[in-house]
């Protein structure tokens, strides 16, 4: 039997990125690339044996920052690029006409319904659409297009249309592309921002094709594309999907070693004529390959730790079940478990778990699935109050043995059968440890997420130095008791 395990995070905040900062990254990765080829290595302390090398050792040390901040931009980006903030199409320069030419600093916006025969000239600007526009042209030489929720967008003309660096298109709403595209150059992003936009390039033998070192597609809602194509020089992660979105292929071609990523949670990809992979597709087993019947795979090379799934007739039966909401509360005598999920699709069973030290695990409930489909569905179990700590999560089975445990751990009447408690958490450099009635057993255990005894005590303490701890999720056990806590640096 295979498992998942995911996190789950039901409550989030979703950062904006304004079009200043988008370019200052993009800015940040132009200069990244080009002194980071320059050298590999940050060896710089020998120059400081002759004064007359000061330039020098400048320039070296520029370029050890410039590589520090590589390794915190890489971390940074273990999420998927955000949208600009959304915006109204008022103000600004006014609408969008034929011919327009969209300069630095401008933005011009299209809040009806209707088309332009003559090209738009995108030179550094914005164009936002609010309405429903078809553009039978574009020149896009740098700049931002915003569709925005409830709009659409599509472009029409012959041959490639590039994205010519420092070029970004930003969808929120439906974005109709009806020719090739590639992205060339520095710094180019395409972004179907929201589980709700939707981008269509599958009438005809389009093609998207990434063909640079700092060009990126983003992912977080549903892509139709004939074929994606991933250049060699493509960048890492250079295809970003958010958790439970779907591309949907007719053929795949991979010259990139690991181009595509899904950071935030199962996603998938599906195909339904060839996969050519040239080099391995992706290191994250939340990417969920979802092959047709009939479809075919060439190259030397594999999916890699993508989680592959055959004869997959679409990605609602490929991806896992998205559980929106998991509480369990004390009531009297019971305990109330309540959870929502959406997506119940090929859904065999869920099994409720529950632990007293939250690290053992045994099953005490299988609850059969309501209806299959994309409607949010609501569980309900009562079960006995134990009146002392227990522990409840969640376990979701398919029907081809494929089982998700998710992270989200509920206690249960915290504040009437807590023995202890700590604080601050998250903690950075001691965690301060509180009893109730100066109970202490005098015996303390700090485990990581692994089990493994990180920390011991057989004398009483009420504060312990964590500075040696990385940041990280761990649990202090003292008197028969867990309490979970979070090492932030």
């Amino acid at each position: 039997m295979q498992t998942r395990n995911h996190n789950f995070e039901p409550k989030h905040t979703k950062f904006q990125v304004s079009e200043k900062a988008e370019n200052n990254i993009f800015w940040y990765e132009h200069l990244k690339t080009k002194f980071y080829n320059e050298t590999k290595q940050c060896s710089v302390l020998s120059l400081i044996k002759n004064n007359t090398q000061t330039s020098l050792l400048k320039r070296s040390l520029f370029i050890c920052l410039l590589l520090f901040l590589n390794f915190n931009i890489q971390e940074l980006s273990a999420q998927c690029s955000s949208c600009i903030s959304a915006a109204t199409c008022t103000g600004g320069n006014g609408p969008v006409s034929n011919g327009t030419n969209i300069n630095s600093g401008q933005t011009y916006y299209y809040s009806s319904t209707g088309s332009l025969g003559a090209s738009i000239n995108l030179n550094g600007g914005t164009l936002r659409i609010c309405g429903n526009l078809t553009l039978s042209g574009i020149n896009f030489n740098s700049g931002n297009i915003v569709v925005e929720a409830g709009g659409s967008l599509t472009i029409n003309g012959g041959g490639t249309l590039y994205l010519n660096g420092n070029s970004r298109i930003y969808n929120r709403g439906t974005l109709n592309i009806n020719r090739n595209l590639a992205m060339q150059n520095n710094n180019n992003l395409i972004n179907n921002c929201s589980s709700s936009s939707i981008l269509n390039m599958n009438s005809g033998s389009r093609t998207l094709e990434i063909n640079s070192s700092s060009s990126y597609f983003t992912n977080s809602g549903t892509a139709n594309i004939h074929t994606l194509f991933l250049q060699s020089n493509a960048p890492n992660n250079a295809v970003c999907l958010g958790a439970s979105s779907s591309m949907v292929l007719t053929n795949l071609n991979n010259n990139k070693s690991n181009g595509i990523n899904a950071p935030s949670g199962p996603a998938c990809i599906r195909y339904t004529a060839n996969a050519a992979l040239n080099n391995n597709l992706s290191n994250s087993s939340n990417v969920v390959i979802c092959r047709a019947s009939g479809s075919t795979t060439s190259g030397g090379a594999g999916f890699g730790s993508a989680s592959v799934n055959v004869n997959c007739s679409s990605c609602l039966t490929a991806l896992p079940i998205t559980l929106i909401d998991f509480a369990a509360k004390c009531n009297g005598k019971e305990i109330v478990i309540n959870w929502t999920v959406s997506n119940e699709i090929n859904n065999k069973e869920f099994s409720l778990e529950k632990s007293y030290d939250g690290l053992t695990w045994q099953d005490f409930k299988i609850i059969k699935p309501g209806s299959q489909g994309n409607e949010i569905n609501t569980y309900s179990v009562t079960t006995e109050n134990e009146y002392k700590m227990v522990y409840y999560r969640l376990k979701q089975t398919d029907y081809n043995g494929v089982s998700t445990t998710y992270d989200n751990v509920v206690s249960t009447c915290d504040d009437q059968n807590k023995l202890f408690s700590v604080y601050p958490n998250p903690a950075n450099k001691s965690l301060n440890i509180v009893y109730k009635d100066n109970l202490n057993d005098g015996h303390i255990v700090v485990l990581n997420t692994m089990q493994e005894i990180v920390y011991e005590s057989f004398e009483k303490q009420e504060s312990i130095n964590i500075e040696n701890l990385s940041s990280g999720i761990y649990f202090l056990k003292t008197n028969g008791q867990v309490i979970k806590f979070v090492v932030e640096r």
